[in-house]
């Protein structure tokens, strides 16, 4: 009776039994389906760049228009200040030049803010766990 039932599961006429591959055949299909599984894999990495680059081109295009906000701004506030001045009395000569000098003064300090921040860029721990990391030489 057992073998009744499993010749009546294993029916060949019966289209959900799966047939019995080959080795090779096996082997074909695992190959098959890793190379369409990687050309997905492919396919979506090549959108997701280029939606990070579409991205990326929106974002120097909003940071411009953010620098060219602020360079508007920074225009007026300085044509503001002048007009301020000229109205307390100051010459144009002196008030035009004490802006420039207070403009030189914040680019210096923003050039200074601005090293000080790069010379702490170092990497130490990277270059620690690569084998980089060469020890100074007191020379």
């Amino acid at each position: 009776m057992k073998q009744s039932t499993d010749a009546a599961s294993q029916d060949p006429a019966d289209p959900a039994t799966p047939e019995p591959l080959s080795l090779t055949e096996a082997v074909a299909g695992v190959f098959a389906t890793t190379r369409q599984h990687l050309a997905q894999l492919l396919t979506l990495l090549t959108l997701e760049f280029r939606y990070a680059g579409l991205m990326l081109g929106m974002t120097l295009a909003m940071a411009l228009i953010g620098a060219l906000a602020a360079f508007s701004a920074w225009g007026l506030m300085l044509a503001a200040a002048l007009s301020g001045l000229l109205a307390l009395g100051w010459s144009w000569s002196l008030a035009l030049s004490s802006l420039a000098l207070a403009n030189v003064l914040l680019a210096l300090i923003s050039l200074w803010l601005m090293r000080r921040a790069l010379t702490r860029i170092d990497l130490e721990s990277t270059r620690r766990a690569l084998g980089l990391d060469l020890p100074n030489d007191p020379d």
